[in-house]
């Protein structure tokens, strides 16, 4: 049996199921707003690297059967053909399973958003952006785009990009989930918040990396609800201190949904 050529063969289909995956896995960056479409092309190279040894046996198994040097055919027998079919399904399923879909029904969803490992103060202010941005801060939140209608495929950020007119502008965002999170706030704290999907949890997890980064989590923590609301205006339109002009809550609006959140919660842990 040539072994050189096989493994040849091999190399050279891993190369090219690993180019095939990349232009696959990189589609979605095309849709990434300005700015974020850069980003995406990292993690879009790293899925693809896991398709090099579902290419490595199919290249191997076209060198062995079709060897310039050996008819090999004639000797390739069914047998051979279902162990090496296995040995491929295998490897195939193994290494695509950290990109698998997690398509969740809104019956499903309630059964995923807990914000039990929070503090009550901090679960009503995370309650309260998810009201100010969406309208609601119950499951159904998580599901909605920006200006209209809701995504059920929360194995990444739904990357759908709406246009409406406000205030006499024409307004574009690519803004989805509970906390109305960007395409390019998705390729930044994906990977730095080792988040595999865009699940309820995903997005409770980006919108307190961005109250941390906004140094609220303090004033939070220590009950100075108009303090953290201004410092966070900055990240959501909805909220105060901001120049977005997107009808955004008052501090009145904003301090008393927060205080029926709070009260909600620190009952619930009783």
């Amino acid at each position: 049996m040539q072994i050189v050529p096989i493994f040849i063969s091999g190399l050279v289909g891993a190369a090219c199921s690993v180019a095939f995956s990349y232009g696959v896995a990189s589609l979605p960056c095309s849709l990434a707003s300005k700015g974020a479409d850069a980003v995406c092309q990292v993690p879009s190279f790293g899925k693809a690297l896991d398709s090099w040894k579902f290419g490595f046996v199919v290249g191997g198994l076209v060198g062995l059967i079709w060897s310039p040097r050996r008819q090999l055919i004639s000797r390739f027998q069914p047998v051979h053909l279902s162990t090496a079919s296995l040995i491929t399904l295998s490897l195939y399923f193994f290494s695509s399973q950290g990109a698998s879909v997690s398509s969740v029904s809104l019956n499903s969803l309630g059964s995923r958003v807990s914000t039990s490992s929070y503090s009550p103060r901090l679960s009503a202010f995370l309650a309260t952006i998810r009201w100010a941005e969406t309208g609601t801060s119950e499951p159904e939140s998580y599901r909605k785009l920006v200006f209209n209608g809701t995504f059920d495929n929360f194995s990444t950020h739904p990357l759908k990009k709406q246009c409406v007119p406000i205030n006499g502008k024409t307004v574009c965002s690519t803004a989805a989930g509970a906390y109305q999170m960007l395409d390019k706030s998705w390729y930044d704290l994906a990977p730095k918040l080792n988040l595999k999907d865009f699940s309820p949890a995903s997005q409770d997890k980006m919108a307190i990396e961005y109250i941390r980064r906004n140094n609220a989590l303090g004033d939070i923590k220590a009950g100075r609800f108009d303090t953290a609301a201004c410092k966070v205006g900055r990240v959501w339109a909805s909220f105060i201190c901001n120049n977005y002009n997107q009808n955004a809550k008052s501090i009145a609006q904003l301090r008393t949904y927060y205080q029926q959140q709070l009260q909600k919660f620190e009952i619930s842990r009783r």
